[in-house]
């Protein structure tokens, strides 16, 4: 037979045994204590009332004259003094209204709580290690887990640096060979190759594996050392390299803001989730792009220290970085809310900073020593001895080659050696190195991330937080630049990619002779950028999100003007008034500035406006 008992905590309803009535249970749920009441039936009967012997009173009065109000009091049962409701006897204070049971008045910790609406700010610097430490035994296994995705990350990041190194180096000597084995026709010019043909009927010169036989004509092509960084071997490995990049800034990204949502939201334990590796690597944009929106205002700072003394100007750039880290916590906090545009800015964060400076720069020097310790010592290492270090793995590498060829198969010098031996190598030593360094900072950055989401807990009410909006309320020129700074580096990235695709198309107008291919190329360079620069925003305003990454980060989207959403035409039509608008030399943007309607030229001409983005959308 079991009895039914529920924990008052998390009103979670548990079953029990019998046996345990009238002791004390854990709640498996939230790990309260939770007494079990004994059956009706087992309960001790009450001590029967001596009997009384009755006196006939002569007048009412007589009656409550003899009556003890001491003894009117149930001494079984206590009562809140301030919302009458029953408590435990041994409670100090009512769980319900907070009340002191003793004086009938708030304590003055209540009295806090009750102002700010969260628990006083004095116990964050306690409760942050007894609830840290809980939370990290609980979730240890996400502590292995950041490990080896972090490991995995940085092994394949520098893996692939590693085989865009070899490719650079081979195919660059192997130009250049290629170059001196007609020095009479071919020359070298900075980073410019150029070859001329001679007048002579039927002469030919021939350069990577090229035959180049038009009479007297010149052709120019990058040199040897800049021509590979332009083929699609590079291009793959870069690519790889910028993806294991992001994996490794979304993984921290998405884990910082899952742990903070928990913590503030009163939960104890984080509801598994499967690792979507496109929201990963989105994550890892904000990841990076995150610090380089909010310096933005130091720029012109640091370029104008680069036009007198570039050291002066490397060490400025380096100290910038301590401000992320200064406003890390705050800006979290901002991220795990509906509207997340002012954890992009730098005004913003600042405030919030000094409005909770203790407790930030309390992180800041946990963060510090426990997580960023392990890799300064690594980075001032490889700064002091990186050279000697280097030089010693060559060694090693260079034996094992030796090795391997003497005892296992002799692969020659060629792509064989690399494919077999070096690849694994590297990859292996690396995984190995970074394992270690990643395993020394993946559980105290959870317990951190734990205590970012207590500092939330603690010190909301002193954060400037937003979380409503009116409904489809169009921005205003503010979140509408920041979102297109976000923006503009996805545009220098496409644009990175039509200079490659352009770079292709070079090559193959060099290859039939074309006089005017560096001409050409730099068209179809133009026309690439503006096929894929509008096609990422035709399909981002008119898909799923209808926003942009930049737009999408701050809580923006665009709709029409009925407020419906933009179809794939539609789209393309305001990309368009976009380049219009670019014509008249930007001024067609501040119109939203002054705009009682906050809309832009290029609004105007789609009929679409951009509007704060609301819960039911």
């Amino acid at each position: 037979m079991s009895i039914k008992v529920r924990c008052k905590a998390c009103e979670t309803v548990l079953n029990v045994s019998d046996q345990a009535a009238g002791k004390v249970v854990k709640c498996k749920q939230c790990g309260e204590k939770v007494r079990v009441p004994l059956p009706k039936g087992d309960r001790p009967a009450a001590k029967a009332r001596p009997p009384q012997e009755e006196e006939v009173d002569s007048t009412p009065r007589d009656a409550l004259e003899r009556l003890d109000l001491r003894n009117v009091e149930d001494e079984k049962r206590r009562v809140c003094p301030g919302c009458a409701r029953p408590v435990d006897l041994d409670a100090v204070e009512c769980p319900k209204c907070g009340v002191t049971i003793a004086t009938g008045v708030l304590s003055e910790r209540q009295r806090i709580k009750f102002e700010r609406k969260g628990p006083p700010p004095a116990e964050f610097y306690g409760a942050i290690w007894s609830n840290g430490w809980k939370f990290l035994k609980k979730h240890w296994g996400y502590g292995v887990r950041t490990a080896l995705i972090w490991s995995l990350t940085l092994t394949m990041s520098l893996t692939s640096l590693f085989s865009l190194s070899y490719y650079v180096e081979h195919r660059a000597a192997e130009l250049m060979e290629s170059a001196k084995a007609d020095t009479a026709n071919i020359s070298i010019n900075g980073n410019f190759l150029t070859i001329k043909v001679p007048e002579a009927k039927g002469s030919k010169v021939v350069y990577d594996k090229t035959y180049y036989t038009t009479p007297k004509e010149v052709i120019i092509l990058r040199a040897p050392h800049v021509q590979p960084w332009f083929e699609p071997p590079s291009a793959f490995w870069i690519f790889l390299t910028v993806v294991f990049q992001l994996g490794f800034g979304g993984w921290a990204w998405t884990l910082a803001i899952t742990i903070t949502k928990v913590t503030m939201a009163g939960e104890k334990r984080i509801k598994r989730f499967p690792m979507d590796f496109f929201g990963n690597l989105t994550m890892g944009f904000r990841f990076y792009v995150w610090p380089a929106v909010l310096l933005i205002p130091f720029n012109w700072i640091t370029n104008i220290l680069g036009i007198f003394s570039p050291v002066a100007a490397a060490i400025f750039g380096c100290t910038l970085l301590l401000i992320p880290l200064l406003v890390l916590p705050a800006a979290v906090i901002h991220m795990t809310q509906n509207y997340q545009y002012r954890g992009w800015l730098i005004w913003w964060m600042a405030k919030d900073f000094f409005k909770t400076l203790g407790p930030s720069m309390y992180i800041f020097m946990l963060n510090l020593f426990m997580v960023f310790l392990v890799p300064l010592g690594v980075a001032i290492t490889m700064l002091v001895a990186g050279h000697q270090i280097v030089g010693w793995l060559l060694v090693q590498e260079a034996a094992f080659l030796v090795w391997a060829k003497a005892n296992i198969m002799d692969m020659g010098e060629g792509n064989f050696q690399f494919l077999f031996y070096q690849l694994p190598l590297v990859f292996t030593s690396c995984f190995i190195v970074f394992f270690i360094i990643c395993g020394l900072m993946a559980f105290p950055a959870v317990f951190m991330m734990r205590v970012v989401g207590l500092y939330g807990v603690y010190f909301k009410p002193d954060l400037s937080l937003v979380n409503e909006f009116p409904d489809l309320e169009s921005a205003g020129f503010g979140p509408r630049f920041l979102a297109f700074q976000i923006d503009s580096i996805i545009v220098v990235l496409l644009a990175v990619v039509a200079a490659f695709i352009a770079s292709l198309f070079g090559m193959l107008f060099s290859f039939y002779g074309w006089g005017a291919a560096a001409l050409l190329q730099l068209g179809v360079q133009f026309i690439a950028t503006l096929a894929l620069v509008g096609f990422y925003f035709a399909s981002m305003e008119s898909g799923a999100s209808r926003a942009t990454l930049g737009q999408a980060s701050i809580g923006l989207m665009v709709l029409r003007d009925d407020n419906k959403p933009m179809n794939r035409q539609q789209a393309f039509s305001r990309f368009g008034s976009v380049l219009v608008t670019g014509l008249t030399f930007y001024i067609g943007f501040l119109l939203c500035f002054f705009r009682a309607d906050k809309k832009a030229l290029h609004d105007l001409m789609s009929h679409s406006k951009v509007v704060w983005r609301g819960d039911e959308h």
